[in-house]
């Protein structure tokens, strides 16, 4: 089953068992969000559990799918990336529990294999994998008829190409484009252009919020998403710098959109993403703007040391991935 389809699929039947697969974190999170729907908000604090790692124990999640709800509704029990292999004695405690099922409950294995491979005959397997290039192109489509946008016949391939087929991103730009266009405005291949900015751009701009957010983890994992890619550390450390000017000029300059997009060469969709950030980070840090000040001298310093030969590209972003984690005098 595609997870678009899985809300579908709850009319007929809601399975006891349901393994999500795949690389999409934005159709994965999209799944789970359809699993949440099914217990009424309220009650979703006390009848959703989630277990993650492979610190998780067999007995933990059995005990959990054990328990009944104190509201009467059902609990849904997630497990993610619970990878080792197990043991003998707990492959058997999974199928005891096959066996004497006797609760409503429902389990959500979220990339476990482990687990899966020893119950696979009972579970209901949602593909979360990125979607190829129709199915991204039929759901765009679906999403801008329903809004009553006009759009023509590249659009909905120009948009899934520059999010690279993001289930996370293709949203968020859609919720873009479909404001920009209303009902009147036609969306092409110009206006996917000037408001998608690039999947790059995009990953360094989420770095630096998850940096800022002290989300540690989160910025580490998109950095090796984008040097796994093959990105370089010297074009990497560019687009840092080059954000931290952005996020600067946009916080010490006045104008109209366009006015900014063409004097700063950015496009309007970034400009919008920045000042949203801009926004919030002034809430809750203070001295927002002398800190961006100081990042950006920083940054500088850096890409004239590696550029002037005194250290290497690689040591210049490493250095730059500290000081904005604050191990040195950083933001």
């Amino acid at each position: 089953m595609q997870a678009l389809q899985l809300k579908r699929s709850f009319k007929d039947n809601i399975a006891d068992i349901y393994s999500l697969i795949g690389n999409d974190e934005g159709l994965i999170l999209y799944s789970l969000e359809k699993f949440s729907e099914l217990i009424p908000e309220e009650g979703r604090e006390f009848c959703i559990q989630t277990f993650e790692g492979n610190e998780t124990t067999t007995d933990e999640i059995i005990a959990s799918l054990a328990y009944g709800s104190m509201f009467g509704d059902k609990r849904i029990v997630i497990v993610r990336d619970v990878t080792a292999k197990l043991s003998v004695d707990d492959a058997e405690k999974w199928l005891d529990y096959i066996n004497d099922k006797s609760s409503d409950n429902i389990l959500v294995l979220v990339n476990s294999p482990s687990i899966a491979k020893v119950i696979d005959s009972y579970i209901v397997v949602v593909d979360c994998n990125t979607m190829d290039l129709p199915m991204c192109v039929n759901y765009i489509q679906t999403l801008l008829k329903y809004y009553k946008v006009k759009y023509d016949e590249k659009t909905a391939s120009a948009i899934a190409n520059a999010c690279n087929r993001d289930f996370a991103k293709i949203n968020n730009e859609l919720d873009k484009i479909i404001l920009y266009c209303g009902q009147e405005i036609v969306a092409d291949t110009h206006i996917v252009e000037e408001l998608v900015p690039a999947d790059i751009e995009t990953k360094v701009y989420e770095f630096i919020s998850s940096m800022q957010d002290k989300n540690y983890d989160k910025a580490m994992g998109i950095m090796s998403v984008m040097r796994a890619r093959g990105e370089k550390p010297s074009g990497l450390l560019a687009l840092i710098t080059a954000s931290y000017k952005n996020i600067f000029a946009l916080m010490t300059n006045s104008g109209e959109t366009d006015f900014l997009a063409k004097s700063l060469n950015i496009k309007s969709g970034a400009i919008y993403n920045i000042k949203k950030r801009i926004e919030e980070s002034k809430r809750k840090i203070p001295g927002y703007l002398y800190k961006i000040k100081n990042t950006l001298y920083y940054l500088y310093d850096l890409e004239y040391d590696f550029k002037s030969g005194k250290i290497s590209p690689e040591n210049a972003l490493d250095k730059a991935i500290v000081y904005l984690m604050g191990k040195t005098n950083a933001v």
